[in-house]
């Protein structure tokens, strides 16, 4: 009688130990968290890459990006340009600020914890204001001569618009850091008021003399994370 008793209490106390030991296998499976949104803010490094080629263009651009889930990003980009260049028939200054907008879509969802690398494809719009003029310009002509305006071409405003394809990567470097870039294929959709003189450079598009751009961006990124998934 006494053998049975005790082969209950054994019994018993197993099956209190094999719960247990469930229960805490899944606390710990359930303890690590997974980071599945946040908003990032950041600056593009290519301006100051830009300006080692072309010295006459100063430019710089930040980024704020919202985070919804794994696979969709909101994207804002706005910046200013300073352009300023002389030569023997012209001198040339503007200067403008720029803003893009759009969505990015995350190709690259693993499922794994702790891995927070996108491979990303999106879209922007862009909008870009500036100021420019000519103080200086001369026309050569072998038969009438040569002409040097004295006051130039006045000041005035130029709006543009245009529409960007993006596909890049960004990777987490370091705790909440990114670093990422993209390339861009960008098509100009209008150009306002250029009549008088037409813009060397469009501020966040790029040339003005190409309808279509290819342009690139190196980002680096700081990530506040406000909310985890068990």
């Amino acid at each position: 009688m006494k053998i049975s008793k005790m082969l209950k209490y054994i019994f018993s106390l197993s099956l209190i130990c094999n719960a247990l030991v469930s229960w805490g296998q899944q606390v710990d499976v359930a303890e690590p968290k997974t980071k599945v949104g946040g908003i990032s803010a950041g600056i593009n490094l290519a301006p100051f890459i830009i300006q080692l080629f072309e010295k006459e263009r100063i430019g710089f651009e930040a980024n704020a990006r919202y985070i919804f889930n794994r696979k969709w990003q909101m994207v804002g980009e706005a910046g200013f340009e300073h352009v300023d260049f002389e030569k023997e028939q012209y001198h040339y200054t503007s200067d403008g600020t720029f803003l893009r907008v759009g969505l990015d879509y995350n190709f690259f969802d693993v499922g794994e914890i702790g891995n927070n690398d996108n491979i990303l494809a999106g879209f922007r719009y862009g909008a870009g204001i500036q100021e420019h003029e000519s103080p200086r310009y001369q026309i050569d002509d072998a038969y009438w001569g040569n002409f040097e305006s004295k006051n130039g071409l006045p000041l005035s405003s130029v709006n543009s618009h245009w529409v960007e394809l993006v596909f890049g990567l960004r990777s987490e470097v370091m705790k909440n850091f990114y670093m990422g870039w993209t390339v861009r294929l960008k098509r100009l959709l209008a150009v306002n008021n250029e009549d008088v003189l037409e813009p060397y450079t469009v501020p966040g598009y790029g040339h003005r003399d190409n309808e279509t751009n290819l342009s690139f961006t190196y980002t680096i990124e700081y990530q506040i994370p406000f909310k985890s998934k068990n």
